[in-house]
């Protein structure tokens, strides 16, 4: 079993591998402690082996972590690096995905974005000019999101939508609707996850807009 674990951790690559370690950190491994004498058991540990692949196959549909976060694969333990300054460019012009909203989580290791509730059906921009360069329609994790590429590393990621707007490879800029506000995918409720890189590295997305807006962000719904 172990051997199958790692040919399925080094195929699906260093996202795997971090979720893979906090799984058998926080559960795998406390389940074998509880329940090492039913290992016994030859049926039960073919049963065991099953589950343990389905569970690190289906971690390849997981979103991506913050990229600064590193796994120590040895001790389960985990660095992340201080949240990056934004140095706003000149001539880029930057608004917000929403006109109004209500930020019910925040970025943190978990969460390497942003959520903004508002009404279903709420139209949703693009912050910055760019290029579409995904749009996918989902049952699972983002549900149906797209990406747009703004240039020089920078992109953004608008997920949960109930309706998207635009084609991969349309230009589109910082007036253009680009999506609907819904709740597909993992979602308990009407909201836009947002997320955005920097010269390929994820920031947070409300230090980036009160760099480039001057104000707070803030709730405004």
């Amino acid at each position: 079993m172990k051997q199958k674990i790692n040919e399925i951790k080094n195929a699906l690559g260093p996202k795997a591998n971090f979720w893979m370690t906090k799984g058998f950190v926080y559960i795998l491994k406390p389940l074998s402690r509880f329940s090492r004498k039913i290992f016994e058991f030859g049926r039960i540990k073919q049963i065991l082996g099953v589950l343990v692949i389905i569970f690190v196959i289906s971690l390849s549909i997981l979103p991506p972590t913050i990229a600064s976060a590193q796994v120590n694969i040895e001790t389960g333990q985990i660095q992340t690096e201080p949240e990056t300054a934004i140095v706003k460019e000149p001539n880029i012009s930057v608004r917000l995905p929403l006109d109004e909203f209500t930020i019910t989580q925040g970025y943190h290791f978990m969460h390497p974005g942003i959520d903004l509730a508002t009404i279903k059906g709420a139209p949703v921009y693009a912050v910055m000019a760019g290029t579409v360069t995904t749009v996918k329609y989902d049952s699972f994790a983002f549900g149906n999101h797209l990406i747009i590429d703004h240039g020089n590393g920078d992109k953004t990621l608008y997920a949960h939508l109930a309706r998207i707007e635009v084609a991969e490879g349309e230009k589109v800029t910082n007036e253009s609707i680009v999506g609907l506000v819904g709740s597909t995918g993992w979602s308990t409720g009407p909201h836009l996850h947002f997320q955005i890189w920097l010269k390929d590295k994820l920031v947070n997305p409300k230090t980036f807009f009160e760099a480039y807006l001057g104000e707070r962000l803030i709730s405004n719904r």
